[in-house]
């Protein structure tokens, strides 16, 4: 296939596009134009005299049968989310699995190893509309195709999902990285978005669920504001019942005789605030619950999590013949039998941590509940980065886990590759354990990772989050093949940054905590070697968008320099996100008022620099002098 900027090109799509096929045709034909100023057209037919891309299965669309039969097809494409790509003289396949509850992603999938494989192109980041950052799209006079056949059969882990929480932080999800952010989602083999009901609220307001619909991502909704959407003391939008008010048996028996309330509607503390073996309880929530999911299809994952904090259970007569954790897992087997029952295709997620987390030994679990182990354990958080995954591996978090493998169908594990909160956004260097991992994941039943992940810190941790999703898609993929891939972002910078990128893994393995890593690393990182290195991408970097990423790249390690060695001296702040830092030299300041996404810029450049120091005067540095 011969492909220039006179060459005729015919998008072949099915007769009835899913929403999904759609998005991929329109993506191909973005690319195309950008890439070799190429018009292509969109047909149900193959056009005589033009390259013809024909998306689709052959179950879908009847032009692909000539050249892929249906039975090969099927051989080929044995489970959810897999894609066939093929270039056949003037003819091109790209067609996603079929049969499976997927949305099609596979066709769009196809689609993206046909740029990255064949064009070039290099998804690996984003940056805000108008800032030239971000991915990279090579410009080409013209592009000889050889013939060739590449498939995946399926991915290998069904649950690949970004949990988002901007409320927790930013307390506004009206963000304008959110496209760029989705986009980036997609292309990098993430399928769904775990978030809070308030973040899910303002998608549906602002237009976002088009923008996942058509990228096929799906939406687990729930986390720590399910108690005042499902069953609310006070009433909410949705729901008028004040049921402190009408069934305060619902919640929990203190020791004062009383029955737990928050202070406020808008109190997410008070952890298991249920009168768990409550039968009625049960029923109202499990009513409430489905009733939802009529009104928000998109959904189909309840997160049904226990506020914040760490509280005393229900001392009830029923439960308190129980253990927590019993009445808990007892809790949520029963809203997830009753909501299946009515909406089968609905799961319970079932949030399992500090000291909700060890697994009952003697009970069974319906195959609608979810268990979602996260790793924050009773005994705190897991040591980061070394090789094998041992860090994980191995460890009373993965026994746990296995224990509530051998009970429930559906386990998943919630963890931290930005670090937790007190990680306050430097880089921590976790990428080289991710392989493993899930490699193991794969051979011992789990369906996969979440990992915290905002559209607003993606280049402080960008290697990790790189990795993460397209590492869970495929486990074949090793280190070394992401970085040869996300050195494209810096052109012929990207063989330093590729070191850079080496000797920050080198010098995280295991030695400290998810909320001590940054702190590790940076002490312990050669930085002036790393510096030098930059400096000699930022060298060889031929374009401004290269040159610009190089820049971004360094600009999270710049931060994590500054922040970890200024010479503030202040007690632990916990989760607290923010700091007034002593910033010496100013450059703190400068970096935090002019480049982050966090709190200050929307849109911003996608880098978050929580600090809160005001710019003291120009830095005229190459590194901050954006092209």
């Amino acid at each position: 296939m011969l492909l220039e900027r006179n060459t005729k090109v015919t998008v072949v799509l099915p007769s009835y596009p899913s929403a999904t096929e759609q998005f991929a045709a329109e993506e191909l034909i973005k690319y195309l134009w950008l890439s070799l100023g190429i018009h292509a057209d969109i047909s149900e037919k193959i056009q005589k005299d033009s390259n013809n891309f024909l998306l689709g299965s052959p179950q879908r669309n009847s032009s692909v049968v000539a050249y892929v039969a249906e039975t090969e097809f099927a051989e080929r494409l044995t489970g959810a989310e897999g894609f066939y790509l093929a270039v056949q003289g003037s003819i091109a396949i790209i067609a996603g699995s079929e049969g499976f509850h997927d949305c099609r992603r596979g066709t769009l999938y196809g689609i993206y190893e046909f740029l990255e494989r064949c064009l070039g192109c290099c998804f690996g980041a984003f940056c805000a509309e108008g800032v030239d950052a971000g991915e990279i799209v090579p410009q080409h006079e013209s592009l000889k195709l050889e013939d060739f056949c590449y498939y995946k059969s399926s991915a290998d882990l069904s649950y690949r999902t970004a949990i988002v929480q901007y409320s927790n932080w930013a307390a506004n999800a009206d963000r304008k990285l959110n496209v760029p952010f989705i986009d980036w989602l997609c292309k990098n083999r993430y399928n769904r978005i775990l978030t809070w009901v308030s973040v899910y609220e303002k998608y549906k307001e602002i237009g976002m669920l088009a923008e996942l619909e058509k990228r096929g991502i799906r939406l687990t909704v729930g986390h720590h504001e399910s108690a005042a959407t499902w069953l609310p003391h006070y009433g909410n939008d949705s729901i008028s019942e004040h049921y402190y008010e009408t069934h305060p048996e619902f919640f929990r028996l203190q020791a004062d005789g009383t029955r737990f309330a928050p202070k406020t509607a808008e109190d997410r503390m008070g952890q298991w605030i249920y009168c768990s073996r409550n039968i009625a309880c049960i029923e109202e929530i499990s009513a409430n619950i489905i009733n939802w999911i009529s009104q928000n299809p998109m959904v189909d994952i309840i997160a049904f999590w226990p506020n914040d904090g760490s509280d005393e259970q229900c001392c009830c007569e029923k439960c308190s013949k129980y253990s927590k954790v019993e009445n808990y897992a007892y809790f949520q087997n029963g809203v997830a039998k009753r909501v299946s029952a009515k909406c089968p295709h609905i799961k319970i997620d079932m949030l399992v941590y500090q000291d909700l987390w060890r697994c009952p030994k003697h009970m069974e679990f319906c195959d609608a509940l979810l268990i979602d182990e996260s790793t924050w354990t009773p005994q705190g958080l897991r040591s980061a980065g070394k090789p094998d995954g041992s860090c994980l591996i191995g460890t009373d978090s993965d026994h746990n886990l296995m224990e509530w493998k051998s009970k429930c169908k559906n386990v998943v594990y919630y963890d931290y590759y930005m670090g937790v909160y007190s990680n306050k956004q430097r880089i921590i260097p976790m990428a080289d354990e991710i392989g493993s991992i899930f490699r193991y994941f794969v051979k011992a039943g789990v369906k996969g990772s979440g990992t915290q992940i905002e559209c607003f810190n993606v280049w402080n941790h960008l290697f990790n989050f790189y990795t993460f999703g397209r590492s869970a898609y495929d486990t074949s993929l090793s280190m070394e093949d992401h970085l040869k891939r996300i050195s494209r972002l810096y052109g012929d910078g990207g063989e330093y940054v590729a070191e850079i990128f080496r000797l920050y893994e080198q010098t995280l393995d295991g030695e400290a905590s998810l909320d001590e890593g940054g702190n590790y690393f940076m002490r312990h990182i050669d930085a002036g070697k790393v510096y030098a290195l930059f400096d000699k991408a930022l060298d060889a970097a031929n374009t401004p968008t290269e040159r610009n990423n190089v820049r971004l790249s360094r600009m999270a390690f710049r931060y994590t320099d500054l922040e970890v060695n200024d010479p503030l001296d202040v007690p632990d702040r916990g989760l607290e996100q923010t700091l007034e830092y002593v910033d010496p030299m100013g450059e703190l300041g400068y970096l935090a008022t002019n480049f982050d996404s966090f709190t200050r810029n929307d849109p911003g450049y996608a880098i978050a620099i929580p600090a809160t120091n005001t710019v003291k005067g120009n830095i005229c540095d190459k590194w901050y002098d954006f092209e």
